[in-house]
């Protein structure tokens, strides 16, 4: 075993660093993600449990089958991007070991640490991606309510330029 000095010890702690603060950003955006997974589940629970009463009487089985659907299909996505966010850092997690054991040890480890970073990113984009498809979804389960429960016109409210409703100065 190599013997390792206290300044080749501080280096690959120092090189182990960044990796580490991307692991607490991707945290941070999971935590997000299982908040807005477990309301899902919620609401689903909630409309399974009550909506055949609440639904038939005002708006018809149609409606909560419809809103049960997208509700499901935004559970799927969210576990998804959940699993994927995991990986990231599960990745990032390997490219640290890959870098500190390659550091420590002097072996050379060829491209492990930059294929893993890779994936890594990888992962997290397609989480992103996602999470992106979760929140439209949630517009999805909005404007069937509001098509059912108001008198206004959805499609023409999604056609106005989001832009263009913006107060000028």
């Amino acid at each position: 075993m190599i013997h390792v000095q206290s300044v080749e010890i501080a280096k690959i702690m120092s090189a182990s660093i960044a990796p580490v603060f991307l692991i607490t950003g991707i945290a941070g955006i999971l935590s997000i993600m299982s908040l807005r997974y477990g309301r899902v589940i919620d609401r689903i629970r909630t409309l399974l449990r009550e909506g055949p009463k609440l639904y038939q009487k005002e708006l018809g089985n149609d409606h909560l089958h419809r809103e049960l659907r997208t509700l499901y299909r935004r559970a799927r996505v969210l576990r998804i991007a959940i699993i994927t966010e995991v990986a990231s850092i599960f990745a990032i997690s390997l490219t640290i070991f890959a870098m500190f054991f390659s550091l420590s040890f002097d072996v050379d480890v060829m491209f492990g640490p930059q294929f893993l970073f890779i994936s890594s990113l990888f992962f997290l984009m397609v989480g992103l991606g996602l999470f992106i498809q979760d929140y439209a979804l949630s517009l999805t389960c909005i404007e069937n309510d509001m098509n059912v429960r108001s008198d206004m016109n959805v499609s023409v409210e999604a056609a106005r330029s989001v832009f263009g409703s913006l107060p000028h100065d």
